[in-house]
């Protein structure tokens, strides 16, 4: 007499998978994200070297902003990031003035906040509107236009209109150009948003060619050109970035947009 042997049930079958599985599916539980000890370090030599009042270790603390650039790029956990924004924004907005003459630590640390969204946007704008810091006058010009760039590269919608006053109003020339070219960080904004950029800065750009195209010596008039020549080529590369349209003259903008605002862009 032949003896089968008694078939394994379904439910010890599906018990044997489990266990099978049980290792593979606890090895692709992702690990639990953990503070990066090097940032924490590099974060209290970059505090270090920005409170040195004779500026030595600039050149180290551009070193450690890098670095820090490079984590970001990687990754970085919300609390760490945190704190990263939070170091820069002092390097920028505490501790003792660096002369206008010695200011690539605040160079490199704009540059770094303008990678960091809204909260980067906001150090870098308490830095642009603090004059007792970096004074409306000539020797800071440069350093506040490299502010308004990295505010604009930051994306934050929110600082759309600030950037748009200063591009229109800024009595300094050269602000008014960094401003138009921060604002050419929004190419990939609504069509809401890019057209009203589009709007605002063509009614500059007409009113000023308009004074600049007045015959004679009328000093309005040169005033105005003068204006226009520090000012068009940036707002002109904004303006193609904006709409993805490839004009160089004001007279080519306006009738190419009086066709187009209702239009989708």
């Amino acid at each position: 007499m032949t003896t089968t042997s008694p078939k394994p049930s379904l439910f010890a079958a599906l018990c044997l998978m489990g266990a099978l599985l049980a290792p593979a599916i606890t090895a692709q539980k992702p690990a639990k994200p953990v503070p990066d000890k090097e940032v924490a370090e590099k974060v209290s030599q970059l505090t270090k070297i920005a409170k040195d009042k004779k500026f030595t270790e600039d050149a180290r603390g551009i070193e450690v902003i890098d670095l820090l650039m490079m984590k970001h790029e990687k990754g970085l956990i919300d609390k760490d990031r945190a704190m990263v924004v939070k170091t820069l924004g002092a390097v920028l907005n505490k501790y003792k003035v660096r002369p206008p003459d010695n200011i690539r630590l605040y160079n490199a640390a704009a540059e770094a906040l303008g990678r960091h969204g809204e909260e980067g946007a906001k150090a870098l704008k308490k830095a642009y509107e603090n004059k007792n810091r970096f004074k409306a006058k000539p020797q800071w010009v440069p350093m506040r236009e490299r502010l308004l760039r990295n505010i604009g590269r930051a994306k934050d919608e929110d600082n759309v209109k600030f950037l748009t006053d200063e591009a229109r109003r800024n009595p300094e020339a050269a602000l008014q150009a960094a401003a138009g070219d921060a604002l050419g960080f929004f190419s990939e904004s609504d069509q809401k948003v890019r057209k009203e950029i589009v709007s605002e800065l063509l009614i500059t750009f007409g009113a000023l060619s308009e004074r600049a195209s007045q015959g004679g010596t009328s000093i309005d008039g040169q005033n105005a050109k003068d204006r226009l020549a520090a000012i068009s080529g940036k707002w002109v590369a904004t303006l193609k970035k904006l709409t993805k349209q490839d004009f160089d003259t004001f007279r080519e903008w306006q009738t190419w947009y009086q066709k187009n605002k209702n239009n989708k862009w």
